[in-house]
C-alpha cells in the first residue's frame, strides 16, 4: 500500500504576530491596510480595507517584535483572502517581501521565534508525480 505525497511548499514558518502597520499601495499610494495578521521573514498576511490585486506592490511600515527597531518593507501581493471561507481572516492579502536585506530577515526571524507557528486550514495539494516516483522506487 502507498500513501499520496503532500509537499509542505512553504519555506519557512508564517508565526501569529499581531501588531499595527501602516501598508501602502505603490500604484497609487492609498493606504490599504493597519493590521499585520502574521509575519515571517519572507512575508506577511494583513488585513486589508481597499481592493488589491495579485503582483501589486505595497510598502508597509511596522515595528519588529520585543519592541524592536522600526522597518519599512517593500511586498509584493502574492495571493488575495477573499474572506468567504469560515477560517478565512476577512478580507487580507499575502506578500513575499522583495529585496530584503539578509541582516533584517535574520533580526526578524530570531525576533520571530517564540511566537506561535500558523496552523495552516487547508492540506497541501498532493504530489501525484512524486507520489509514483516513490511507488516506481519501491519495485
Amino acid at each position: 500500500m502507498f500513501e499520496v505525497v503532500r509537499p509542505h511548499r512553504r519555506r519557512g514558518p508564517r508565526r501569529v504576530f499581531r501588531t499595527r502597520c501602516q501598508a501602502v499601495r505603490m500604484d497609487d499610494l492609498v493606504l490599504v491596510g493597519t493590521k499585520v495578521l502574521d509575519l515571517s521573514p519572507r512575508g506577511a498576511m494583513i488585513a486589508c480595507d481597499e481592493a488589491m490585486e495579485v503582483g501589486q506592490e505595497v510598502l508597509m511600515s511596522l515595528r519588529t517584535p520585543w519592541l524592536g527597531p522600526h522597518v519599512v518593507l517593500l511586498g509584493e501581493v502574492r495571493r488575495v483572502i477573499e474572506g468567504w471561507r469560515d477560517a478565512d481572516p476577512g478580507y487580507a492579502v499575502g506578500l513575499r517581501f522583495v529585496e530584503l536585506e539578509d541582516e533584517v530577515a535574520e533580526e526578524l526571524a530570531e525576533r520571530l521565534a517564540p511566537f506561535p507557528t500558523v496552523r495552516g486550514v487547508r492540506p497541501h495539494p498532493a504530489d501525484y508525480a512524486e507520489t509514483v516516483r516513490r511507488i516506481h522506487a519501491g519495485f
